[in-house]
C-alpha cells in the first residue's frame, strides 16, 4: 500500500541523494563490521549493538527490537515526524524542492492543518500561562499555592488557568484563528446557540507535551470546592494528539538520556505527582494521567531505559492499574518494580513528599520490590490460605501468572516465593506448573494445527525464500511462480510489485519496498527482506528443490479440487472428463517427484 501521493520518481531522487549511512551518522555513531554498519539502537536501550545498516541495500534493521526501514523511516522515527515531513527534511538536505501543492494537494492540506493546530496550541498555552501569572487571587493560583507548587515548576510545566468561557476564543479570534481551527485543536467547543466557548473553561490547565517539547493537548482540572463537574477534562483525539502515545513529563526524559543520567523511569499517576517529584529534583518521573498504560507507551519508555518503578495510587483503581501496567511493561522485557505507599501515611507521592520529604521517598524507591513478587503477595490477600480450597485457587492463579515468563531461572525464583506463602514442597509446585504448561501447550498445538497446517507453513516459508531470491536478484525468471501467488495477501502483493518491475525492465531494491508497503517487524515482507540465505554451494539445490516441492503442492491442491468436483458430477460424460484431467495432473505430480 502506498504511503503518499508524492511521486515514486521524486522519492527515489531524494533517496539517491541521501545515503542512509550519512544520514544515520548525524544521529548515532556507526562502526563498520563486515559488510554492514553497526550501532546501539537509538529506539530502545541496549549495551550491545544490534542496529545494522546495509549500505548497498539502503535499509536498516535492529535485531533487538525488530524495527526496520529505509532512510525515510529512519528520519521519521528519529525526528518523530510523519512521512511527508521526513521527505521534506531529506529533500532540503539534498537541495531539492518539494513537489508543488497541485501534485500533492492532500498532503499539503494535512500539513497545513497540523501547522495551524500547533499555532493555535502555542497561542493557547501562552494565553493560559499569562492568565495564571496575572491573576494573583484566582482560585487556580490559590490551589497551586495550597499544593505548594513553586513558581519554577509553574514555569517549567507552563501551567496555566482559564478564568471563564469567553476570553480564550475571543483572544484566538483576534489572532486570526477560525472557529474550525479552534475545534480541530480541541481548545473550543460550540454551544447550543452556535456560540464559541473555552473547552477548558474555569479550570487549572496542564499543557501536555510530546517528546520534542511541543504542546499537543491539555488536561484541565476543576479546583472549585463547589464544582460538581468532573475533576479532569482532557483534550479529545486530534490530528496531533493521541492519548495512547503521550505520557506527562516524557519530554524531560530526553534531556536526561542525552546527558547519560537516565537509568530508571518512575511512573506515577497524576500531574501534581509528577510536578512534586520534579520539584524536589526527582526528574526521571513521568505520569500516565489516570489512563491505562498502552503498548505504545511501553515502547516509548523502552527507548530510553530498561528499568521502571511503578508508584501508582494504592486504592482499588490504582491496584488494578498497577496490575495492567505490569503486564504491559513486562511484555516488552522491561525490568519492573513496584512501590506501594502506606495509605495511613499518604495516598500519593505528592502527599508523601510533603509529609516525609525527598530522602524518605528515595529510600522507598530503593526498596521497590520485583513486580511479580508484588503480584504474588498481593493476590494472596484475596484468599483464606488456611482453607484448602482457597489455597488451591491461589496456587492455580499464581502458577498461571508465573507461566507467562519464559526464563527457567525466573520461574524458580517465583516458585520459591509462592512456596513461602503456601508452605508446601516446591517440587509439588514445579510438577503442577509443568502439568499446567503441558496442557496449555497441547491446547495450543491443537489450535495451531487447525489454523496453520504443516503444508501451509511450508508454502509460506517457500514463498518467503522465493521472494527474497527475486528481491536480491538471485533469480529473474518468475513466470512459473504466478500460480503460487494468486491469493490476496501481502506476499502476493509483493510478488505483483516485483513482477511489474521485471516486466517493465525497471530497477528495484529493498529501500523501495518501504515506500510502497506498510512494513514492521511482524510483517511477512520483513521476513523476506531479512531472509537468511543458505551457503552458496547448497543454495542452487535448495532453490530447485523448493520450486519443485511448491509445484507439487500446487498440483496436489488442484487435484483435490478436481476430485471434489467429480464427486458432484451428475452425468457419465462429466465423470470421464474429470477422470482424464485427474490423470493428467497425477502424471505431472509423478514427473515432479521423479526429479528428486
Amino acid at each position: 500500500m502506498a504511503k503518499t501521493s508524492i511521486s515514486q520518481q521524486f522519492l527515489e531522487e531524494v533517496k539517491s541523494k541521501n545515503d542512509i549511512v550519512d544520514v544515520a551518522s548525524k544521529y548515532i555513531t556507526l562502526n563498520r563490521r563486515g559488510g554492514n554498519f553497526w550501532a546501539c539502537c537509538p529506539f530502545h536501550n541496549e549495551k550491545t549493538p544490534s542496529f545494522s545498516i546495509k549500505q548497498d541495500a539502503q535499509f536498516f534493521k535492529c535485531f533487538g527490537c525488530g524495527v526496520s526501514g529505509n532512510v525515510f523511516n529512519l528520519v521519521m522515527k528519529m525526528e518523530n515526524v510523519n512521512f511527508y515531513t521526513a521527505v521534506e527534511i531529506l529533500a532540503k538536505n539534498a537541495g531539492l524542492e518539494m513537489p508543488s501543492e497541485k501534485d500533492n494537494q492532500k498532503m499539503q492540506e494535512l500539513k497545513h492543518k497540523k501547522d495551524r493546530i500547533y499555532q493555535v496550541l502555542r497561542a493557547t498555552t501562552e494565553f493560559y500561562h499569562k492568565t495564571l501569572l496575572n491573576s494573583k487571587n484566582s482560585i487556580q493560583k490559590k490551589y497551586l499555592e495550597k499544593r505548594k507548587i513553586s513558581d519554577e515548576m509553574i514555569e517549567k510545566f507552563q501551567i496555566g488557568a482559564s478564568l471563564n468561557y469567553d476570553d480564550l476564543p475571543r483572544h484566538l479570534g483576534k489572532l486570526g484563528f477560525t472557529p474550525e481551527e479552534m475545534y480541530s485543536a480541541g481548545v473550543a467547543g460550540c454551544g447550543e446557540r452556535d456560540n464559541l466557548y473555552d473547552f477548558f473553561g474555569e479550570r487549572l490547565i496542564f499543557p501536555i507535551f510530546n517528546g520534542f517539547g511541543d504542546v499537543v493537548a491539555y488536561s484541565g482540572r476543576s479546583v472549585s470546592e463547589r464544582d460538581d463537574r468532573a475533576k479532569y477534562k482532557n483534550t479529545p483525539q486530534t490530528l496531533v494528539f493521541n492519548k495512547s502515545d503521550i505520557l506527562f513529563g516524557y519530554n524531560f526524559l530526553r534531556d536526561l538520556k542525552k546527558e547519560h543520567l537516565l537509568d530508571t523511569i518512575i511512573i506515577v499517576e497524576g500531574h501534581i505527582d509528577v510536578i512534586a517529584c520534579h520539584q524536589v529534583g526527582i526528574t526521571n518521573t513521568i505520569g500516565c494521567m489516570g489512563t491505562a498504560l498502552t503498548s505504545q507507551h511501553a515502547r516509548q519508555i523502552k527507548r530510553l531505559a530498561d528499568n521502571v518503578i511503578l508508584c501508582l495510587d494504592g486504592d482499588g483503581a490504582g491496584n488494578l492499574a498497577t496490575y495492567k501496567a505490569i503486564d504491559t511493561l513486562k511484555s516488552i522485557d522491561l525490568n519492573v518494580k513496584v512501590v506501594r505507599l502506606d495509605p495511613t501515611i499518604a495516598k500519593d507521592p505528592d502527599e508523601f513528599l510533603k509529609k516525609r520529604g525527598k530522602e524518605e521517598f528515595l529510600d522507598l524507591l530503593s526498596e521497590a520490590i520485583d513486580c511479580v513478587d508484588f503480584v504474588l503477595k498481593d493476590s494472596a490477600k484475596k484468599y483464606d490460605l488456611q482453607s484448602n480450597s482457597d489455597k488451591n485457587k491461589y496456587i492455580n492463579e499464581a502458577l498461571n501468572y508465573i507461566s507467562k515468563f519464559s526464563s527457567p531461572a525466573e520461574r524458580e525464583i517465583y516458585l520459591g516465593a509462592v512456596q513461602k506463602i503456601v508452605k508446601i514442597p516446591i517440587d509439588a509446585l514445579r510438577k503442577s506448573l509443568m502439568t499446567s504448561e503441558f496442557k496449555e501447550s497441547e491446547e495450543k498445538e491443537v489450535t495451531d494445527s487447525k489454523l496453520d497446517t504443516e503444508s501451509n507453513k511450508y508454502i509460506k516459508d517457500s514463498k518467503i525464500m522465493l521472494l527474497s531470491s527475486i528481491l536480491y536478484k538471485k533469480i529473474k525468471n518468475i513466470d512459473d511462480l504466478s500460480g503460487l501467488f494468486d491469493s490476496d495477501d501481502e506476499l502476493s502483493s509483493l510478488y505483483a510489485f516485483l513482477k511489474e518491475k521485471i516486466d517493465n525492465n525497471s530497477d528495484y531494491n529493498v529501500s523501495m519496498l518501504f515506500d510502497n508497503f506498510e512494513i514492521d517487524d511482524k510483517s511477512l515482507i520483513d521476513q523476506v527482506i531479512n531472509y537468511d540465505f543458505p551457503p552458496v554451494d547448497v543454495y542452487k539445490q535448495y532453490l530447485d528443490d523448493t520450486i519443485r516441492r511448491v509445484k507439487i503442492y500446487e498440483l496436489t491442491k488442484s487435484l483435490d479440487e478436481l476430485k471434489v468436483k467429480m464427486k458432484n458430477c451428475t452425468t457419465v460424460d462429466e465423470q470421464i472428463s474429470y477422470l482424464q484431467k485427474i490423470k493428467e495432473l497425477q502424471d505431472k505430480i509423478n514427473k515432479e517427484k521423479s526429479k528428486r
